[in-house]
């Protein structure tokens, strides 16, 4: 195992302009054999053989050590360096069961807390656990002072991502001082672990989304999420590890369950992008909106990213579908629906705005896991 001395950089945009990062959830490594510890090194083949191009890092929310030892760190790390995408991660409850970071920091990456950008875009890998103990649930006045400083140097019109362990609400110090930076500076998103369960959430400045674990899995089959960022419209979708299906995944516009509660109504849809991964050669593209006559779509050059123009502009439609053949027969599809309808009450808590279920993208919206209705992990 070698120690990484300083924190990695995220691959540069193409030249679609978007910025997309694979999510792998809560690892919850024991020992070599376990199934856990193998379904990370399926996941790390998959992406090196099939999701390397137009993703620019891979992220990883903690609880990366079931009890936070060095020798389940180099089992994490044994994996990771197999890796060929840049990645980065955060501290979870798990990690720090030895009441320190030293074991973390020094097998897989040397800060408790950091920043980087990536395609104007300010990403901020926070630690919900300023006080390294298990139960802490805490973010510091020295961290809250780093993220007013990294916020500060956000140009005009950029935006900000928070990666988190948990939902700022499971915070047991320094939530209402987050929840305040939040509604503030209106990050695009909050991506998060912890609940070992798939969900989305929203409220009127933030998108929440969690991707369940990797270990420890109470719902639903093992994978990992992708996440894409396209001009300010956010995707999410989960990948099904054993699936062998080309993977599609709509860029812009944005489904309305991936955008603020009462953010203004789209106008009419002039361009439709996707992101498609396949083992095979993609022969034809094409979108459709309310079942209205296809249109082709043409590839970004140098991409994996596929666009298409509707002259003239369609008026917002219920849905719009992209779906893509690959030169050996094979179909896939991605889908959105772009009328928010309009949610009028509105919970407190972040938590409490979760979308419910959306099969389409894995999210079963039981909430089995250690947070609300499974087992205490």
């Amino acid at each position: 195992m070698k120690t990484i001395s300083s924190l990695p950089s995220p691959r540069p945009v193409d030249a679609s302009g978007i910025v997309t990062w694979v999510h792998i959830g809560d690892l919850h490594l024991t020992g070599p054999e376990d199934q856990n510890s193998r379904d990370l090194h399926s996941i790390v083949d998959t992406l090196n053989r099939n999701f390397s191009t137009g993703v620019n890092f891979v992220f990883l929310p903690g609880d990366m050590a079931e009890h936070g030892q060095p020798a389940e760190f180099a089992l994490v790390r044994a994996a990771l360096d197999r890796l060929e995408i840049p990645w980065f991660s955060i501290i979870g409850d798990h990690d720090v069961h030895t009441h320190s970071f030293d074991a973390y920091c020094e097998a897989i990456l040397p800060a408790e807390h950091y920043s980087f950008n990536c395609g104007g875009y300010l990403f901020l890998a926070l630690n919900a656990f300023s006080r390294p103990a298990p139960n802490s649930f805490t973010v510091d006045d020295a961290q809250l002072c780093f993220i007013d400083d990294r916020l500060a140097t956000l140009p005009a019109g950029d935006r900000a991502v928070l990666f988190l362990h948990c939902y700022p609400s499971d915070l047991k110090a320094g939530y209402e001082a987050l929840r305040d930076r939040i509604v503030r500076h209106r990050p695009l998103l909050v991506e998060m672990g912890h609940t070992h369960y798939n969900e989305i959430a929203r409220d009127t400045s933030t998108v929440y989304v969690v991707t369940r674990s990797t270990g420890q899995i109470e719902e639903g089959t093992v994978g990992f999420s992708i996440t894409s960022l396209d001009r300010g419209c956010v995707s999410w979708k989960f990948r099904d590890l054993a699936s062998t299906e080309p993977f599609v995944m709509i860029t812009s516009p944005a489904d309305w369950r991936l955008t603020p509660v009462g953010s203004p109504a789209p106008g009419p849809v002039q361009e439709v992008r996707a992101r498609i991964w396949s083992d095979a050669p993609v022969g034809s593209v094409y979108a459709l909106c309310n079942h209205q006559a296809p249109i082709p779509m043409e590839p970004i050059a140098g991409t994996n990213v596929w666009q298409a123009t509707w002259p003239p502009a369609l008026e917002s439609g219920t849905f719009i579908r992209v779906v893509a053949e690959t030169v050996d027969g094979r179909e896939a599809f991605d889908e959105v629906r772009i009328l928010d309808p309009q949610l009028t009450r509105l919970a407190p808590r972040d938590q409490d705005n979760a979308i419910g279920a959306w099969p389409e993208r894995h999210i079963l919206g039981t909430q089995l896991g250690p947070n609300k209705n499974g087992k205490k992990w």
